[in-house]
Order: structure tokens, then sequence, then C-alpha cells
């Protein structure tokens, strides 16, 4: 064991050169060690002197990976010791081990001296090293030097000069382009992609990814992104994944996110027409790739960049795809989201009154998906700030819904895309809904037929000297040998006989519907106060059907008559108010009632809040008033007198037969005390209580339709918890959910609804007949038999007119945004293209040629690049959102018009904010555009005609009508 030699030797730091790897064996030699280090102080003497002790001038070193003094010195751009070398006999096209030559290290470092002294000398322009990469794969990596400076682009011009080639691909397929573009060199990008090797700019590496691709994800420079899109790069193209640049720059991880860069390089993608439509290979697009970053809240200074990010993917058009992408924009950029659901309502043409006009609703961005909520939380570079939410996770249509209620951005039910998809889904539930009100309906009739048939018990029954007389069987003298058994009379025995077994029936099914609702969660349960009102009934109704009462109505013992027992009846007059009152509510579910009984249960809440807070100034007067007057029976206690006191706040003074019928010592004291009570309590009090009931109607008339809504949402949850409880049976469950889905077996579906369709009599004839009947085909057939060419009509979805027109002006409104900026787009890059070509005709600057702030918004060369972070220009319109606080203080709707800033003017993003402007606010942008563009024109025309005065006529004329576009 002590013979074998190690097989592993320790190298420290000092032993090592820096650029070199380490590698196992023998210590370098001596010599070579002093000639690297003359090589780093540029000591040529130190050179000479090394290889006159010796050392060959093409020794190889293993420890350094085969370098030679000669690779050293190029690698250090050191021109006078690399001619020393080769006036020694070194060989110009050695290689390391690695498969570098001298000039490949002179190349990538920039050495432009190095690299025409060793091209003088012989070296091959284009060696390749193990991983296929040539000098100009080095050079235009621009890993070693400033990779704008004119050296390295010196070196690139060098070695093309000498014949190396750009198309020459390396190990991973990358063109030196790929690695220019990578480095985020704007003019080694102009020089590798110029002349015939302009048509470069949109090859594939292994990966898929084209120069652009490496632009993004590369020293993120925007002057190499603004270069390859001048030199015309394809800016959807697509790598292995599916990604696109736009892709790219949204997803960037947060490792390397650079928010200055990423935000402009988006800006520059979006304003030279990337789609915002495009997906990956995983179908995700641009925002929610960019809504993923939303997890990295914890990072300082990330939200307002993402906020940048998702505002100008939103302006382009950009929808939301799934739940995933809603439950970050309700939670991070809730005022985005009404304007990100306008993309979900789509119609096929712009005529409103067209019979052809379709309205497509896209319900994608209300599914969700759990289990891919739970992979993406997963998959986050960092951890979350908080857990999925509870509503996301229970598998249920409206779980989006539910968590929009959850989060407190109610407002967001306002739009036409949620209200479509409440309405289709009540319409699903409306039936088990109505079942369940006539069911309650009839046990309420039965509770009530009960009570009123039911007679009650004497008063001398109930007092506690003739308890013995309440029995259910009494038994009369032994010599009568009558029987007294408790019975009704004849004309009550029928009536109270069918109540008793009705009510009977109806109360064991309510027992049954409170089990299976307290079972599916108690804890919801008793926050509801539907549920409270059913189980106080369920306690009390049974202590009216059993332990009746009799009193015996003949001396001589033969009948004994049932009644309703003292504590019986105070246990009915509470169960029938409480039944009643139950009934008012389920009621109130129903969309045109939802609002009286929401009006309703707001105000009872507001007059106790009151109460409660003024219930100090009746105790005082009541107490008052008890001590002066407890002689009276009004009086006589101090819950009477409270109770005196509130009839009292009412107007029920009786001041007559209270003040003034027994006049004593304290009858001023009363009297001053009444007309103190009747100020403070009954003018103050009651017409304050008044005016904050009228005030509050008119806080409820402004929020009804999303407090109704908000009803609508809850009923759907709690239907659907009903349906999933584990005590009923799995086959039934299923039948029932698919009752009462809209989704289906799509993944995204789609509804289809033709305002403007009219059907004629035998469509109609054979709707309403499928419908009743409910078989289909078999009504295809017998229409098919009698009505020749007869079509069946796909099954038409209803709306109501008022949401038919609320979704169709956000879906026309869309529709003719979409169509103009197409028209646009068109226009700008005919008028670029002509400027372009009038402008190179002139001899004048291309836009080329001319810096990136001074080009326009077009496609190719054009591109406004805004001079700090803090002042970006959108190329639209641009949302603000420092309102994303509470749900109320915040104007969610679509229509609210609260600014309209210009793109030609910057705006500072993270300092000024306000809530969403109106989209129609975008056409004002278009036009702005528009004539920013004619002005262009003109200015192209007036030179045009200057150059036209100035030249002889047989010179080169350009027409005025070249560069005129019909817009």
């Amino acid at each position: 064991m002590t013979g074998r030699k190690p097989l592993f030797r320790y190298v420290s730091w000092e032993d090592s050169i820096p650029g070199t790897p380490l590698s196992r064996g023998p210590k370098p030699d001596v010599r070579f060690l002093a000639l690297l280090e003359a090589l780093k102080t540029r000591y040529v003497q130190g050179v000479r002197d090394q290889l006159l002790q010796g050392l060959p001038v093409n020794y190889r070193e293993p420890a350094l990976g085969n370098k030679t003094p000669l690779i050293c010195a190029s690698e250090y751009g050191f021109v006078e010791a690399v001619a020393e070398l080769l006036g020694a006999g070194a060989n110009v096209s050695i290689a390391d081990a690695t498969g570098a030559t001298p000039l490949h290290m002179a190349a990538g470092g920039g050495h432009f001296s190095t690299v025409r002294l060793l091209l003088s000398r012989g070296a091959h322009v284009d060696p390749l090293d193990t991983h296929a990469s040539t000098p100009l794969h080095y050079a235009a990596r621009g890993d070693k030097q400033d990779p704008g400076s004119s050296n390295m682009v010196g070196v690139v011009e060098l070695l093309l000069s000498a014949g190396a080639r750009c198309g020459l691909r390396d190990g991973e397929g990358r063109l030196p382009l790929h690695n220019a573009a990578h480095a985020g060199s704007a003019k080694l990008i102009r020089v590798l992609a110029a002349g015939a090797y302009k048509a470069t700019v949109n090859l594939k590496d292994n990966e898929g990814r084209t120069p652009l691709h490496c632009a993004v994800l590369g020293a993120r420079s925007l002057d190499a992104v603004a270069a390859m899109i001048e030199l015309g790069s394809n800016i959807d193209s697509r790598d292995a994944q599916g990604h696109t640049s736009l892709h790219l720059a949204a997803k960037r991880q947060v490792n390397y996110v650079d928010d200055e860069f990423d935000g402009t390089c988006l800006e520059l993608l979006l304003s030279h027409g990337a789609s915002v439509a495009a997906k990956n290979d995983e179908g995700y697009n641009g925002l929610t790739l960019a809504l993923r970053r939303t997890m990295w809240f914890g990072r300082p200074g990330a939200r307002d960049h993402i906020l940048h990010a998702v505002q100008q993917l939103v302006a382009k058009g950009s929808c939301v795809q799934d739940g995933f992408a809603m439950w970050r924009m309700v939670e991070s950029f809730p005022s985005l989201v009404p304007v990100a659901l306008n993309r979900s309502v789509c119609a096929n043409t712009s005529a409103r009154d067209s019979p052809h006009l379709r309205l497509d609703f896209d319900f994608g961005p209300l599914s969700v998906n759990a289990q891919q909520l739970r992979e993406i939380q997963r998959q986050s570079p960092l951890n979350p700030q908080s857990e999925l939410p509870s509503p996301l996770l229970g598998d249920s249509e409206v779980a989006m819904l539910h968590y929009i209620l959850w989060a407190g951005r109610k407002r967001l039910l306002l739009h036409p895309l949620c209200k479509a998809y409440l309405h289709l889904k009540w319409s699903k539930i409306r039936k088990y809904f109505l079942a369940n009100v006539i069911f309650y309906f009839l046990f309420v009739l039965s509770l009530t037929a009960f009570l009123l048939s039911s007679s009650n018990c004497p008063e001398h029954t109930n007092d506690a000297s003739n308890t013995s007389a309440q029995i259910t069987n009494l038994t009369t003298d032994a010599n009568s040998k009558a029987t007294a058994v408790c019975r009704w009379t004849a004309l009550e025995a029928g009536v109270v006989g069918l109540t008793w077994w009705c009510l009977v029936i109806f109360s064991a099914l309510l027992d049954l519907r409170e089990v299976i609702q307290v079972t599916q969660n108690p804890f919801i349960y008793i926050y509801n106060l539907g549920n409270l009102l059913d189980a106080a009934l369920v306690l009390c109704v049974p202590q009216l059907l059993v332990g009746r009462s009799a009193y015996e109505m003949e001396t001589n013992g033969e009948l004994a008559v049932c009644c309703l027992a003292l504590w019986q009846q105070q246990v009915g007059a509470i169960a029938i108010i409480l039944a009643w009152v139950r009934l008012m509510l389920f009621t109130g579910q129903f969309p045109s009632c939802g609002v009286y009984i929401v009006m309703f249960s707001t105000v009872a809440k507001n007059v106790l809040k009151f109460m409660a807070m003024y219930v100090f100034v009746l105790v005082a007067f009541a107490l008052g008033f008890y001590v002066l007057l407890r002689s009276l029976p009004t009086f006589r206690t101090p819950a009477t007198a409270l109770i005196t006191s509130l009839v009292m706040m009412t107007g029920e003074l009786n001041y007559e037969s209270t003040f003034l019928a027994e006049p004593s010592g304290s009858s001023v004291l009363c009297i001053f005390i009444l007309v103190v009570f009747i100020v403070l309590v009954y003018i103050i009090l009651s017409n304050l209580l008044v005016g904050l009931a009228v005030s509050d109607m008119y806080a409820i008339q402004q929020r009804s339709e999303v407090l109704q809504l908000t009803q609508h949402v809850e009923l759907m949850i709690q239907v659907e918890a009903l349906f999933k409880n584990r005590l009923i049976p799995q086959k039934m469950q299923q039948c029932l959910l698919s009752s009462i889905g809209i989704m289906g077996s799509q993944e995204k579906p789609i509804v289809s609804v033709y305002p403007n369709l009219t059907r004629g009599f035998s469509d109609t004839v054979f709707l309403f007949f499928s419908r009743v009947i409910g078989t289909r085909r078999l009504m295809i057939k017998l229409f098919e038999i009698f009505i020749s060419g007869f079509i069946p009509p796909e099954h038409e979805v209803s709306l109501p007119s008022q949401l038919m027109r609320e979704a169709l002006d956000v879906a026309l409104r869309e529709h003719e945004l979409d169509k103009r900026e197409r028209l646009l787009h068109l226009r700008a890059l005919q008028i670029g293209a002509s400027g372009h070509h009038k402008q190179g005709q002139l001899g004048q600057p291309s836009q080329a040629q001319l810096p990136i702030s001074q080009t326009t918004l077009t496609r190719g060369p054009s591109y406004i690049r805004p001079a700090t972070k803090g002042a970006r220009s959108s190329w639209r319109w641009t949302f603000m959102s420092d309102t994303d606080g509470e749900d109320d203080s915040v104007n969610m709707l679509p229509t609210a018009v609260l600014g309209q800033p210009s793109i030609w003017s910057s705006h500072p993003v993270a300092t000024q904010r306000t809530v969403i402007p109106d989209p129609n606010a975008r056409l004002e942008e278009l036009r702005n555009i528009l004539i920013h563009l004619e002005d262009k024109v003109e200015k192209i025309s007036v030179v045009i005609q200057q150059r036209d005065t100035d030249c002889p006529p047989s010179s080169q004329t350009i027409h005025r009508a070249d560069t005129e576009v019909a817009v």
C-alpha cells in the first residue's frame, strides 16, 4: 500500500494559471511557468531567456491542457512575444487539448495585431476545435473584450477579409451570428449579417433558436435585439420548445431578470408586431408566462417590472388563457382583469344587425384545474408567498368565481363573461332550486295548516295545580267501564290528522336534507343564516308532533280532547315565524327578487348596529321613568320600562294616561324628562335612523347587481357542495353533477350565441317538442318524414337581452380595434418601406443607418427607445394599477375613462398611476399614430420637391405620388 502512487494530486490555487483548467498529473515545467510569468508581465526578454535555457518552442504542457508558448502568448495578446516565438520556429497551427489554435485564442481575446500577425504567417483562417468552433466563433463571442469595442469588430472584419466563413456551425449548431447576438454586440451583428450572409439571421441552432432568440436571452443588449429586427429576423420564430422571442422575454427566470432590459425589450418586440397569441408547446401564451413571475414577489422591485410587462401584453390584446393566469391576475393586478377578459368575448363580424353575427364566449379563464395549479406552484423557482387559496382547490365549476368573492373582488362579476357564465350555470341549477323552493313551500304550508287547525288548551289546564289533567289516556271510574281517550272532535279530526301526517313527512325530509348539509361541512353550515333557521325548525317541529296535552270535556269520562299546551303554543309561534322568514330568503335567491332581499338584510343590519350604538340612551330614560313611575303597570319593572321606552320611540307616548292621570310631587320632573326624551330619542334618533335607511337604499341600488351576482355564486357553491356529499352514492353524484355542468368534457368550452338569428315556424316547433319530449333523434326523424329538406337547428343558448347588449358592445369594440390595428400596421409598413427607399435614392442616410432613437414606430428599422426606466413609452396606451387595493374603492368597469396618455410623450410608469382607461381611448391613440405617419409623409414630400427644383431635368426624379398612401 505504501509503494503505490496516489491517484490524485492536491493542487493549490497558487499552482494554477487563470484561464486554464486544472489537470491531474505532475506539476507544470518550471521553465514553462517562468515563461507564463513573463507573458503576463509582458516581458519579452524573459521569453527569450526561457528559450535560451532549452525550453522547446513547441513544448506542450500536459498539466495545462497541452498549451504551447505560442498559444499562451496569443491568449494574452503579447504581439512581441508572438513574433519572437514565430521567429524561433513555433508552429502557427498547433492546437491544445481542446483543439484551440493560437488564432482561436487571439481572436477570442480581440487582439487585432496578434490575429493579423498569425494570419500573415500562414495560420489557417477556419480551424475547428473539439466543439467545431472556428476563430470567427471565438471572436463573435466577445467574452474577453467589450462587445461593442472597435477592436473586436476589427478582428471580425479582419477574419472575414482573410476568407473566414460565416456559415460554419459549431457543435451546438450555432453560427458566429448566434454568438454575436448572445454577446449583445449590435456592431458585430451587422458585420456578420452583411451582404450574402443576411439570410443567416433566421437560421436555427440545435435547440431551434435563431439569433434573435439568443439576443433576447444573452447579454441584455437592446441594441442587439433592435439590430436583429432591422435585419429582417422572423420575430415569431419558434424554438424546439415552441417559445418565440416574446415568450423568452416574458418568462425569464428570476435569477436572470433585468428589469430595465426586459421591459424595453418586450416593448420593442410588441411594437414590431410580435404575436401575443402565439403559444408554446405547453399551450401557454406570453401573458401566462409573465404571470408566472408574480410568484416571485419576494424579490424587491419585481412587482413594478411584472406590472409593466403585463400591461403591455394586455394592451396588445393578449387574453387570459386558463385558471392559473386568471388567479394571478385577480390576486396581483385586478384592475387589468376586465380588459384582459374582453378578448374572451369575440364576434365574427362587425355588423351589429347581421343575421350571421355570432358571439363566442370562451370560458377558459373561469375553468380551474387544481392539479395544474399545484404543479405550477411546485415548479416555482422560489417559495411562493402563500399557499394556494382554498376555493381554487375544490373540484368545482364555480371555483374561480368563488375565489373572486373570497378575494374581495366582487365587481369583477360585472364583466359580461362572468355574467354569461353565471346565467348559463343558473339555467342548469334552476330546476333543482325550484324543486327545493316548492318542497319548502309545502313544508311551510303543512306547518301553518297544522298550527291553525289545532286548538289551544284552556287556561286552567296549563296551571301547575291541574297538571294531572294533562294526560294522554284518561280512565274513569271503574263502575262506568268507559275509557277517556285523547282525540280530536269530529270536525277537527280529518283536517288535523291530514296536516299532522303531511308535517311528519315534510319535516322528515327536511331533517334528512339538513343532516346531509351538516356532514358536508359543519363550519360553513353554521355561518349561513338560512341554515341556522332550518336547524331551529328541525328542533321545534318534533315538539309539536309528539307529547300532546289533553283535557277532560265531560265529567262522565267519555271524552278527553287533545290540544296544544302553553309551551307548545310558544314553540309553534317561533316555528311558524322562522318558517315564513326562511321562505322569504328562499325567494330572494331568484334573479328578479334578489335585490329586494339584499335591501332588507342590509337595512336590518344597519338598524341593529344603530340600536346597539344608542341603546345606552334608551336604557337611561327607561331607568329614569322606572324610578319615577314604577307604580304604573307599564313601568312596573326595569324590563317593562325599557320596552315601554322603545315603544315610545315610535310615537306611542300615552301622555294623558301616563303622565297626567295621577299627579304627584314629581310630575313636573316627569314631564321635563319626557320633553328631553322626545327631543333626543323621538326626534333626533328616529329621524337619524330613517335617514340612515334611506341613504343605505341608494347605496344598495348602486350595488344591487353586484350583490345579486354574489348571491348566485353562493347558491351555486352550496348546490355543488350538496351534490358532492359522501352520503350520496357515487353514481348518483356523477349524474347530478353532470346535469348542472356547462364545461362538459372540454377543458376550454366556447359557447356560441346568435343574437340576430330568427327561426321559422318549423324550427320553433321542433325545438319546443324536442325540449318537452327530450328525444331529439325521434323528433328529427319525424320532421324529416313530414317536412322536406328539414335541417335540425342547433341548440340555441338564450341570454338576457341586457347581457347580450353588453357582450355585443365589448365584442364589436375589440373586433373593430383588431381590424383597425391590422390596417394601420399595413399602412405603417408601406410608409416605412417607401421612406427608406426614397431616402436611399436621395443619398440621405436610411433608417437602418440612423440611431434607434430617431426611427419611427414601424416594423423593420423602427423603434422609439426610452431614455430612462421611469419614462417608458407604450406603443398604444398604458394601464395603471396603483388602485389594486380594496374592491369597493376601485372602479373595475371597462367603461371608466380616467385618462388618455399620449404615446409620443413619456409618462412615469413607476411613480404615477391611475385606474384603467377606457378601451375607446385606444382608438384615439391609433389616430395619433396615423397623424404622426401622415406628418412624416408630408416631410418626405417636401424634401422630394426641394430636390426636384434643385436637380436638373435629366437627373432622377421621384414623384410625390410614390410616397402617398391612402389610409
